[in-house]
């Protein structure tokens, strides 16, 4: 009995040319080897299956009974073999029945899942996405990411094992109950925007101020937060039940429900940094097609 692991298998690659050539010399062309290996080749091969293979009569090879019986198994598992390495290196999703998990905030999924859903339909049936709920300013991305496919977060990261790419960017507005006393107007004050309760996105993590909170520290000014919240979807719904609370939320998501609950939008009276997005990822992924085309769409599903 021969161990697989004690087997060179390019001698398997060999003798189904051999069989198919019935010639060293072709055979040895064929594989861009010397007349002198492919011989050697055939007799280990000989040894292993302990039958001669090939006979020589007059001119030409002729394969043994047993090797006749052998040739069409054998070119059909090297075949297949090729199949499994060639899967490897490319990605078919139209056939594919992979499973992604991508860890994201009811934000994002707002914004990109609608769309991916629509390319899937059409260009991968059989691929299933499950999302995962994420800190909404991941805080301990680098630990998390690496039991799933992909995250979609903010923030910066130096771990050398985590792969990143810019997503996109948005900015902070206001929103505010269409009975708001604040609703007609185009625009409001600092002052104003102060003098209401606030609904806020509030981050899992206490100690790390939310962009808003930073904007206003360096004026030297604080809001007055009567609801904080991880769930931004949720604030519109608590602005369409209050005539007083303003939140401030992403733009893109705003615009997105902005027909469906009927609240105001408006400018922040005060300059925010831009919120920017990252696609983050694992190194171990670079390579994998499916990963790559994961990807690929994902940055097709970008607001417009």
């Amino acid at each position: 009995m021969i161990d697989l692991y004690r087997l060179n298998l390019n001698l398997l690659v060999a003798l189904d040319v051999l069989l198919a050539e019935q010639s060293v010399t072709q055979a040895a062309k064929k594989l861009f080897m010397t007349q002198a290996a492919m011989s050697n080749n055939l007799q280990q091969l000989r040894e292993i299956f302990k039958d001669e293979l090939l006979i020589r009569e007059k001119n030409r090879m002729t394969p043994t009974s047993y090797a006749t019986s052998l040739q069409s198994r054998l070119h059909e598992i090297l075949e297949e073999l090729r199949s499994v390495v060639l899967v490897g290196q490319c990605f078919l999703p139209e056939v594919s029945r992979r499973t992604f998990r991508i860890m994201m905030t009811d934000y994002m999924s707002a914004l990109v899942l609608p769309k991916l859903l629509k390319s899937l339909e059409e260009k991968a049936p059989d691929i299933k996405i499950v999302v995962v709920p994420i800190d909404c300013n991941m805080q301990s991305a680098v630990s998390a990411v690496s039991d799933y496919d992909l995250a979609v977060c903010k923030g910066q990261y130096a771990d050398s094992n985590m792969q990143k790419k810019f997503f996109f960017k948005d900015r902070g507005i206001s929103i505010l109950n269409a009975q708001h006393p604040l609703a007609k107007q185009e625009t409001m004050s600092l002052d104003e925007y102060l003098a209401y309760p606030h609904i806020a996105i509030c981050l899992n993590n206490p100690e790390v101020p939310t962009l808003v909170e930073e904007a206003l520290s360096k004026l030297n000014r604080a809001r007055r937060i009567k609801v904080g919240i991880p769930f931004v979807g949720v604030i519109f719904q608590m602005i369409q039940a209050s005539c007083e609370l303003i939140g401030t939320v992403p733009e893109q998501v705003a615009k997105l429900y902005q027909a469906q609950y009927g609240f105001a939008i408006k400018p922040l009276p005060f300059a925010m940094d831009e919120i920017e997005f990252k696609l983050l990822w694992h190194s171990r992924h670079d390579n994998d097609a499916g990963h790559r085309w994961l990807r690929e769409e994902l940055m097709q599903c970008l607001p417009r």
